[in-house]
């Protein structure tokens, strides 16, 4: 593990409570001003924000062999973009969790007002704790949700129980870097300590842990130059007046979210952080 977390501020550790608290107060700005799909996008050309935000949910599903009619886990679905978005596009029947109820609520009723409550439904969970019937989905799927979670060969392993024979667990994680400086390890620290990480694993951490729990890898891909982008584009976010407001009235956990946004730009550049895909499958 290249940077561990341990503690938000000094004698306070990094809860799960924290993490749920981010995103139920957040939740409505990031829809507001990056949209349903509250992950990284990855840009082919010059490209809208929202069609690369689409772009890596296809680049993803395309990596993990999705044809259409599968049954999908979609582990930290946040506002329910990717959910939806497998529903519509590919057949899928999708289950979506997270830990945040306002998350929940806002993605239950977006799925409503398209007519997709036959094909996707959303729960409350916690992702450290799965309660998932053993071999019952064909595809497990996390998009920027295992960087929140303490204990990720726990995690792993509990993904891989859930897939049937043939299954694929299709991750997108932001990766620490193998080797890293000082320096670069300190901009580690500032994004986990921003971004409420309790840490970041390197690329091998992630096949490791993949091939321990029985899986194969089928893709490691490090696409960080086509998602790199995102933080460009966001941190302008930061001057908009609502934004400037809002932050006017927020305490310290929320200002070091927001200069989180540089630290992300600068962890990419430096080779600190890059950003993967990774598929692995359950033997049959």
């Amino acid at each position: 593990m290249a940077y561990a977390c341990e503690e938000l501020e000094p004698g306070r550790p990094l809860a799960t409570d924290d993490i749920r608290t981010h995103y139920d107060q957040l939740s409505p700005l990031y829809r507001a001003f990056w949209g349903e799909h509250i992950h990284h996008g990855f840009w082919r050309a010059e490209e809208s924000t929202a069609v690369a935000q689409q772009n890596l949910t296809h680049e993803l599903a395309r990596r993990a062999g999705i044809a259409g009619g599968e049954r999908v886990l979609d582990i930290g679905c946040g506002l329910g973009g990717s959910s939806m978005l497998l529903a519509a596009d590919y057949g899928c029947t999708v289950r979506g969790i997270s830990i945040s109820p306002n998350q929940i609520r806002a993605a239950t009723k977006e799925a409503g007002r398209r007519r997709l409550e036959d094909r996707v439904t959303f729960a409350v969970e916690d992702a450290n704790h799965l309660n998932v019937e053993s071999e019952s989905h064909d595809i497990v799927w996390t998009v920027e949700c295992s960087e929140h979670l303490f204990d990720k060969p726990r995690f792993i392993a509990a993904c891989a129980r859930a897939l049937k024979p043939g299954g694929r667990l299709a991750i997108c994680a932001w990766l620490a870097g193998e080797n890293l400086d000082g320096a670069q390890q300190r901009i580690v620290g500032e994004v986990c300590r921003g971004m409420l990480c309790p840490s970041l694993g390197t690329m091998n951490d992630y096949v490791a842990w993949m091939r321990a729990s029985g899986l194969e890898i089928s893709c490691a891909d490090d696409v960080t130059s086509h998602v790199a982008r995102t933080w460009k584009l966001c941190h302008p976010i930061l001057n908009f007046p609502l934004v400037k407001t809002f932050l006017a009235h927020s305490g310290k956990r929320i200002h070091e979210f927001a200069s989180s946004f540089q630290s992300i730009d600068n962890a990419y550049a430096t080779g600190a952080m890059a950003y993967g895909m990774i598929v692995a499958v359950k033997p049959s």
